[in-house]
């Protein structure tokens, strides 16, 4: 793939980067799939690969790409053939009458059915999505299967067992009414050569769409891997970062003659860090306490101005310069903007606002503790992946902010933080496999989430998850745009955005 590196712009290698960390999917629409998309398709795959760092699978799963690429095209122009020639392609008398003069009929005049098809207004989808537990390749096409191709496919797949290799595939298959089925059995093969199986390949009808998909389960040994340098990384979180002119604004209001108790409070609410000490310190006393007016109430006004001294060993001063991420700014407008959706869609019938606003705070709390890492934590990975003969790729995984929602999780886990809060941070990229019980706090935090990566132009609205847009009722990019816009508004007349 290396001769098409400069068809895809680095803006793109950039959204395919973003896409991969936040398990957003990656889609692509063709009617007509011309030679200069489907190599432009290869190398978003390619890309896509190496971020997932499965860079070794490229070669085979490019081919199996172009093989589910070509048969979607084709069952396009099959149902443009059988409209134009009268025939029923789920008659079995037409069908057989179509096939057989298919390829024929076809062949020299491709560019008339490729335009047929696309004033029919058949695609054919890419979608790549990485996920907590496998990646997904999918190719969809808006041509129903019919029963005689499911067959057909059905018969291929069981006959994989006969073959060795694709030479063996080429000598054995004689049978050439619809390009003789080479193509899956090869696929097959290939994906055996990586370490998978037919069970790997999946073909469904959904929402009239015909899906075709390769699941690819993780790496499970990088997966520890990473996941046990999070081990690492928590035991040797002794200090919290905290900005150092937010703690000297915030000693100010305590150090008032009368402190406005109100005030400080929101102070503590609009910073991720100085909420989490809050919660740190209360959950040791009430663990089901998730917003700050109730944790400062705990602990009284006394305590709260011990914790927050700036000699407390527990704080450690960095300045607003090494926010590069702007992980505080993104923080504050993530649980801003879950607030007021919640509150706009009725939320805050079933939950408490308060709750999901916190829940929403904390979202990325790892990012910042790995962005912001001690000497101590960064030297501690460091001896760990060579003690163990880690790969390059762990560490660098590690400290890219891979698994960060499950390795947030699992920190707040080991502090006993309120279950729903561990819950929210564990599942905030991936609301399909939230618990039922806040399965619409998750979403709504999501939604949140990806509002503020939608403004940036980081992610496309056809990105968003569609069963979040769905549970809300947004069945349009204007009427997303519109709440965008709505939210965009109230938050710049925040004091200190």
């Amino acid at each position: 793939m290396e001769k098409f590196e400069s068809a895809l712009q680095n803006v793109d290698k950039e959204k395919i980067k973003n896409a991969v960390k936040l398990h957003a999917p990656i889609q692509i629409t063709t009617y007509t799939l011309p030679r200069n998309m489907e190599l432009y398709m290869h190398e978003v795959l390619t890309v896509f690969l190496k971020e997932c760092h499965y860079d070794n699978f490229s070669e085979y799963l490019n081919f199996c790409l172009g093989e589910l690429l070509t048969n979607s095209k084709k069952a396009n122009t099959k149902r443009v053939f059988f409209a134009e020639n009268n025939l029923d392609i789920n008659d079995p008398k037409d069908y057989a009458k179509g096939m057989s003069i298919f390829r024929e009929k076809t062949f020299g005049n491709i560019d008339h059915y490729l335009t047929e098809q696309k004033k029919a207004g058949l695609y054919v989808k890419l979608i790549l999505q990485a996920l907590d537990d496998k990646i997904n390749i999918e190719i969809r096409n808006n041509s129903r299967l019919c029963k005689f191709e499911e067959k057909r496919i059905q018969e291929k797949l069981n006959s994989v067992k006969q073959y060795n290799n694709e030479k063996d595939v080429i000598n054995k298959v004689l049978d050439q009414t619809e390009g003789a089925g080479l193509g899956i059995i090869i696929m097959i093969l290939m994906l055996q050569k990586i370490g998978l199986s037919k069970e790997n390949y999946k073909i469904f009808v959904k929402n009239d769409e015909t899906v075709t998909r390769i699941e690819i389960p993780l790496n499970q040994k990088m997966t520890l891997d990473v996941f046990s340098l999070y081990d690492v990384f928590i035991k040797n979180q002794t200090t919290i970062p905290v900005i150092d002119e937010n703690l000297k604004q915030l000693n100010k209001l305590l150090s008032a003659k009368n402190p406005d108790s109100s005030q400080i409070i929101d102070f503590i609410s609009r910073d991720v860090t100085l909420s989490f000490i809050l919660f740190k310190n209360s959950v040791k006393i009430d663990n089901t306490i998730c917003c700050v007016s109730k944790a400062f109430e705990l602990l009284g006004i006394e305590r709260i101005k011990k914790i927050y001294n700036p000699e407390n060993q527990e704080i450690r001063l960095i300045s607003r310069k090494n926010d590069t991420n702007n992980y505080w700014k993104h923080s504050y407008s993530v649980a801003f903007y879950a607030y007021n959706l919640a509150k706009q869609f009725g939320l805050d019938k079933d939950f408490s606002l308060e709750d999901i606003y916190f829940c929403a705070l904390l979202h990325d709390i790892q990012c910042i503790f790995i962005q912001n890492a001690s000497e101590e934590q960064k030297k501690a990975v460091e001896k760990s992946c060579i003690e163990y003969n880690f790969d390059q790729t762990v560490q660098q995984s590690f400290f890219e902010n891979e698994m960060h929602s499950k390795g947030g999780a699992k920190f707040l886990n080991q502090l006993n933080f309120p279950k729903n809060l561990c819950n929210a941070v564990d599942f905030h990229n991936n609301p399909d496999t939230a618990p039922e019980e806040i399965a619409k706090i998750i979403a709504v935090i999501y939604l949140a989430d990806v509002y503020q990566y939608y403004e940036k132009n980081i992610i496309d609205y056809c990105q968003v998850n569609e069963a979040v847009l769905k549970l809300f009722n947004i069945d349009s990019e204007e009427k997303f745009l519109m709440i965008s816009k709505v939210l965009y508004s109230q938050i710049k007349k925040q004091q200190n955005f």
